[in-house]
C-alpha cells in the first residue's frame, strides 16, 4: 500500500512548529457542518489541511474540494533537538481504502493464478489498474502535502 515518510529540521522550538502548523489547519467539519458547505467551492477560511494539531503531534488531511479516496493521512510528530525541532511525517491512505484495495488486488491475483481455462488478462489489467490508480492518485497528493507542511513549519510569520 502507498506509504510515503519523511523529516524536516526546523530551528525553531517544537511549541512555534506546533504554531506554524495550527495556522494551516482547520477543525474538520461536523456532519451538519459539511452539510452546508457547498460540494465545489473551496473552503472560506483558506487553509490548506483539515484535522487537529496537539503540542507534540499532528494528524492532518489535505483540504481539497472533491473527492480522492486515495488522499494521504498525514500523521506527524514534533521531537526537540539541540537546534530546534524536527518534525517526522507518515503519510498513508485511508485505513478503509487500504482494505478495499487488498481485497481488489488479492481478488484480481487469484483470478489470474487460479484461473485455468479463461485468459488471466482481464485480472492482470485490473491488477495494474489498482496499482497505477493508488499510485497515481496518492502520490502527488503526498508531494503536495510535503510542500505544503514544509513552507508551513519553515515559515517565520508565526513566532512565539
Amino acid at each position: 500500500m502507498p506509504f510515503y515518510r519523511f523529516h524536516i529540521d526546523v530551528d525553531a522550538p517544537p511549541q512555534v512548529v506546533a504554531e506554524r502548523l495550527r495556522s494551516v489547519v482547520r477543525r474538520k467539519p461536523t456532519f451538519w457542518e459539511s452539510l452546508g458547505e457547498t460540494g465545489w467551492s473551496t473552503d472560506s477560511a483558506g487553509v490548506p489541511f483539515i484535522g487537529c494539531v496537539g503540542d507534540n503531534s499532528f494528524k492532518i488531511q489535505r483540504n481539497i474540494a472533491h473527492r480522492n479516496s486515495f488522499l494521504p493521512v498525514v500523521w506527524g510528530r514534533l521531537i526537540s533537538t539541540a537546534t530546534g525541532a524536527r518534525v517526522c511525517v507518515t503519510m498513508v491512505i485511508h485505513p478503509t481504502t487500504a482494505l478495499f484495495m487488498t481485497l481488489w488486488l488479492g481478488a484480481a491475483a487469484f483470478v489470474a493464478v487460479s484461473s485455468r481455462s479463461a485468459s488471466p488478462i482481464f485480472p492482470c489489467g485490473m491488477f495494474i489498474l489498482g496499482v497505477l490508480g493508488m499510485v497515481g492518485f496518492f502520490f502527488p497528493e503526498a508531494m503536495k502535502a510535503k510542500c505544503l507542511i514544509s513552507d508551513a513549519v519553515t515559515s517565520p510569520a508565526v513566532s512565539v
